[in-house]
């Protein structure tokens, strides 16, 4: 079949994506920069289309040519200025499902989520449930499967999850009572492929989940054994969670939000009898999983760096605020002077030169806040760093005997800004 995929660039659409390939479908798939997986996958047909920007059905229709079957895969964890749920979630897919009844494209299969509906307290389930309510109105042979909380190689989830089973102390909202309903991936990827197969009865609402609920402290104690850690927990009142939560933006951690904690406090749980008659046997369990998949050093480093890299990616950038901020309007001016003198640099230049480089430090750090650019702003960093260590071991080298280290200690800032700028990259 030749089939359009949304999403592929995320977790579960990039395992639908190497199971269609694997059954020898030809697959068309749209997302934002498909440069990465052009790279990965040469064999596909890639479209750069703005999900977030592709609301109408005209939009659509010149990519359906020929197309046999669309899978929507496509979702946000968090929104931003660019991106918002009611445009990934609802507009664009909606726009979509109506530009396939224009084509003649009958069969559609849509991967929502479990709670998703138009009274539901978030506006992510919200947004899901509308695509889904105008996917039912249409004259299509769909399918809509609404999965729990998805685990597999890769899933992004549950590496947040693993990183809180590997801190020192885990805070539990409400106790961690909650029961969620972990599934697999490839139980998904199955009953996709299944929904796919003409045979297969269409116009269906299916909650894909794991074969048992779970509770959440049950779920991260499962994670601490696998990576061979031992679980420490403390309960955290309602109350102290939404006094925390404003940390999640300094952590940069998309999915700790107010609308992912809501989803948490609700419960994530469903019948799993429909999944399991759909896929013909019962579906795998998280239990189970981790017990087959042995735990690598890489998946222990993750889940042990999670929260650091945050961390020292706002460290880096606060020594690049305070060092511009104390150049230009704390250290004594006269002192700066007579340091820059016995570089070479007088006179009229000295000013230039003080406040200039203090400008460039702020800006330096204030990029790194952001996350603006960073392989270019590291690569300026490290530059500035090379070049005042090279000028002051020529012209001050007493500062390589001070008993602080101001120069010593740019050795190890150099390797940590590398190390950073890998962990920013590779960030979930």
């Amino acid at each position: 079949m030749n089939i359009l995929l949304t999403g592929a660039a995320g977790f579960i659409g990039g395992h639908l994506l190497r199971v269609l390939l694997a059954e020898n479908h030809r697959v068309t798939v749209v997302c934002r920069r498909p440069e990465r997986l052009l790279r990965q996958f040469p064999e596909v047909r890639a479209i750069a289309l703005d999900f977030a920007g592709a609301t109408r059905s005209g939009d659509w229709l010149p990519y359906l040519q020929d197309i046999d079957a669309v899978v929507n895969a496509a979702g946000l964890i968090k929104e931003s200025s660019g991106a918002s749920f009611e445009a990934v979630h609802y507009l664009a897919p909606a726009a979509l499902f109506s530009a396939c009844v224009q084509r003649g494209v009958k069969k559609v299969v849509q991967i929502s989520a479990l709670g998703a509906a138009l009274d539901a307290e978030t506006l992510y389930f919200t947004s899901k449930a509308k695509a889904d309510a105008h996917l039912q109105s249409l004259d299509l042979d769909w399918f809509i499967f609404k999965p729990s909380i998805v685990f597999g190689k890769g899933a992004k989830s549950m590496g947040l999850l693993a990183a809180m089973a590997a801190l020192p102390v885990t805070p539990l909202p409400g106790g961690g009572e909650q029961s969620l309903q972990p599934v697999d991936v490839d139980d998904i990827s199955q009953a996709v492929m299944l929904a796919l197969k003409p045979e297969t009865p269409p116009r269906r609402i299916i909650d894909a989940v794991g074969p048992q609920p779970i509770p959440f402290a049950a779920l991260l104690g499962l994670l601490a054994d696998h990576l061979g850690r031992r679980l420490n927990t403390i309960p955290v009142s309602g109350v102290w969670v939404d006094r925390l939560l404003p940390l999640a933006s300094v952590l940069d951690e998309p999915i700790l939000n107010r609308q992912s904690l809501a989803m948490l406090q609700r419960g994530n749980t469903a019948d799993p009898d429909p999944f399991a008659a759909l896929i013909g046997r019962r579906p795998a369990g998280l239990e189970r999983f981790l017990r087959a998949t042995p735990v690598s050093q890489a998946e222990r480093w993750h889940a042990r760096l999670y929260f650091l890299r945050p961390l020292l990616t706002l460290s880096i950038a606060l020594v690049w605020l305070w060092t511009g901020w104390i150049s230009a309007f704390v250290y004594p001016v006269d002192e700066s002077y007579r340091m820059l003198s016995r570089v070479g640099i007088e006179g009229g230049l000295a000013p230039f030169v003080l406040y200039g480089a203090s400008l460039a430090d702020f800006a330096m750090g204030l990029a790194l806040l952001m996350r603006w650019r960073l392989r270019p702003v590291v690569a300026a960093q490290v530059a500035i760093m090379l070049i005042y260590m090279a000028v002051i071991s020529v012209f001050l080298p007493e500062f390589w005997l001070h008993p602080f280290g101001p120069l010593t200690k740019n050795l190890p800032l150099l390797a940590a800004t590398l190390i950073m700028l890998i962990l920013e990259e590779e960030k979930p």
